[in-house]
């Protein structure tokens, strides 16, 4: 990934170096260096062809850097997609009653859209041991965040979540809790998109 912030510039490297030549060539007298005004066919030849492959390479960079950028722009419109079913989350949160089939379909939609990510990334080799390390934290936090969501208390007298005719309610702990996990899974799914445009 250094590499690639290296080449993305490498325009900037150019004028540098120029620039340095430049201001060389103006503080040291370099006396000994002659110019000739004719040039052979070969040195014009070696110009020539020196100009085009310096084109050549710049645009094949150009090319390979701009396609690197659709997919990562990509990966991050996937993420925003989940990061929207989760805002739904918790707009759902600040309803009083809840459809309980509702809140299990959002949650069950964020586990398919996670895996599908999980999956394009390993199938694409940009699968790092950070990103494993993301990975694995999301799992985590998508149980937990299932678990709060959809299981209901064995302990009858617990009403931090209430079930009655299809309607789910939760006592405002649950809520703050629930908050918290959607906002421990934004936390890493902005880590994600940092990494995947590194």
């Amino acid at each position: 990934m250094r590499i690639k912030s290296i080449t993305k510039y490498w325009w900037i490297w150019l004028l540098i170096g120029l620039c340095i030549g430049i201001c060389l060539g103006k503080l040291f007298d370099w006396g000994y260096f002659e110019l000739n005004k004719e040039i052979s066919i070969i040195e014009a030849l070696n110009i020539f062809i020196s100009i085009g492959l310096t084109i050549y390479i710049a645009s094949v960079l150009e090319k390979r850097l701009k396609q690197e950028q659709f997919k990562s722009d990509l990966y991050v419109a996937k993420i925003s997609e989940i990061e929207d079913i989760l805002k739904q989350v918790e707009d759902l949160l600040m309803k009083n009653e809840i459809e309980y089939q509702q809140i299990n379909t959002l949650i069950h939609v964020i586990g398919l859209a996670k895996n599908s990510l999980m999956k394009s990334l390993r199938d694409f080799n940009i699968v790092e041991k950070s990103i494993q390390q993301i990975d694995e934290v999301l799992k985590s936090n998508h149980r937990e965040l299932k678990s709060l969501l959809t299981d209901r208390p064995i302990d009858k007298t617990d009403k931090s979540v209430i079930v009655k005719n299809r309607t789910i309610t939760y006592s405002s702990d649950r809520i703050t809790n629930i908050i918290q996990v959607c906002y421990s899974i934004k936390e890493e799914y902005f880590k994600l998109k940092v990494l995947l445009n590194g």
